[in-house]
């Protein structure tokens, strides 16, 4: 049965609704940024579903104030979190903890002289009907038109997600891209599930079934539940971002992987075919570590403190 409205409205308040999770010195704040108003790039409306407000948490540090900044002035790390589309959220503690870690590196940055902030949208999950494909993707657009109306400059601003966030920076660029939308100077991706299709796992990515913290049929289940009964194929381009047709605008590109996740393919197909147009992309890769391991503080410490420092480069660079 469709939802009504008093449970579309109840389910929007919960995703709007911060945890205690967040640390003394980060500052949180929560704004609902309008439904998609204008026509969806690449995909025809009789697939989109129904438009909705999305909740985007706001993050800095305590100790800057950033009342006395322009929009314009500040350094914008857009960021998706990941959980295979049917789980996740901005204030979930292995983000607030993430995202603090690579703000407090920003504010220590070389060269740093300008405020930082992170923003996330909260999309909604594919665990029901009715938010499977594309309604990620229609509130993760609507979150990043906000953004920008807000004045913040797409100069300022890298995407950045991991595992299916990640694959949804790298279609939300393709948007932008695509739409004639300002585009972001950079994106950041963590091992981003960008093939949503496990029929043809390099053996690489085979051979590390024991190594990685699920199964394989986890992350099917997942992407099964994200494509619904749509009848797309989990080759498409806007739901496999690897697949993209990239063109010589796409923006500079850093890929963050561990050597013993199951869905790496994604993260060197993605770099392998920006490379082949000779986009500025780089991968990195760490020794053995399995899918998540950015969300593994205290198991993956120098992985994670060599990640963010790659991060907090790459956003003042």
């Amino acid at each position: 049965m469709p939802l009504t409205e008093g449970q579309r409205k109840a389910l929007l308040e919960l995703r709007a609704q911060a945890s205690d999770d967040i640390p003394d010195d980060i500052r949180a704040c929560v704004e609902m940024a309008p439904p998609l108003s204008t026509p969806f790039p690449l995909l025809d409306h009789s697939v989109l579903k129904k438009p909705e407000r999305v909740p985007i948490f706001y993050y800095s540090l305590r100790s800057e104030d950033h009342t006395q900044c322009a929009p314009e002035d500040t350094k914008v790390i857009f960021y998706i979190h990941g959980g295979g589309n049917i789980s996740g959220h901005p204030t979930d503690v292995q983000y607030t903890t993430l995202l603090a870690t690579i703000l407090r590196a920003l504010a220590t940055g070389e060269g740093n002289s300008v405020p930082c902030i992170i923003i996330a949208p909260c999309y909604r999950l594919s665990t029901i009907p009715e938010n499977t494909f594309p309604a990620a993707l229609q509130d993760i657009l609507a979150a990043y038109d906000f953004v920008i109306g807000q004045g913040y400059k797409a100069s300022n601003i890298t995407i950045a997600g991991d595992s299916a966030g990640g694959n949804h920076a790298v279609v939300l660029t393709h948007l932008a891209l695509q739409s004639n939308r300002p585009s972001p100077v950079g994106v950041i991706v963590f091992a981003p599930a960008s093939i949503q299709s496990y029929e043809n796992l390099s053996e690489h990515a085979k051979a590390q079934a024991d190594n990685d913290l699920r199964p394989l049929s986890r992350y099917q289940r997942a992407s099964s539940a994200y494509i619904g009964n749509t009848g797309f194929a989990p080759t498409d381009p806007l739901i496999s971002g690897s697949f993209i047709a990239f063109t010589a605008s796409w923006p500079r590109t850093l890929i963050l992987a561990g050597t013993g996740d199951q869905l790496i393919d994604g993260s060197r197909e993605l770099e392998k075919r920006l490379a082949a147009l000779k986009r500025p992309v780089e991968l990195v890769e760490y020794d053995e570590c399995p899918h998540l391991w950015w969300l593994a503080m205290s198991i993956f410490t120098e992985e994670i403190r060599d990640a963010v420092q790659r991060v907090a480069r790459f956003v003042l660079g």
